[in-house]
């Protein structure tokens, strides 16, 4: 069953695009898409998590990122993937 999630992201949306893509691919995953959407996957010690991204919201502040996680291991709580993301981004 898909979850989604909001986060505050404090850069523009290519800044979100390049610093996801970097903590992801830095960590094996895939990371595909642009400044508006796109989907990521990325292998754990206990399985696959996979999502979907959506960038709106933009403000001089920054820019507010839908989070759609498809896929992930029945033991990992939404919120450690909330909060992973959160930090590495």
């Amino acid at each position: 069953m898909a979850a989604s999630f909001h986060i505050d992201y404090p850069g523009s949306a290519g800044d979100f695009v390049v610093n996801a893509t970097k903590a992801i691919k830095g960590k094996g995953g895939i990371f595909t898409g642009d400044e508006e959407k796109g989907n990521f996957s990325i292998k754990t010690l206990i399985g696959s998590i996979k999502g979907t991204y959506e960038v709106f919201g933009q403000k001089e502040t920054g820019s507010q990122v839908a989070i759609t996680i498809t896929q992930k291991p029945p033991l990992v709580p939404m919120s450690k993937i909330k909060s992973v993301i959160a930090e590495n981004l």
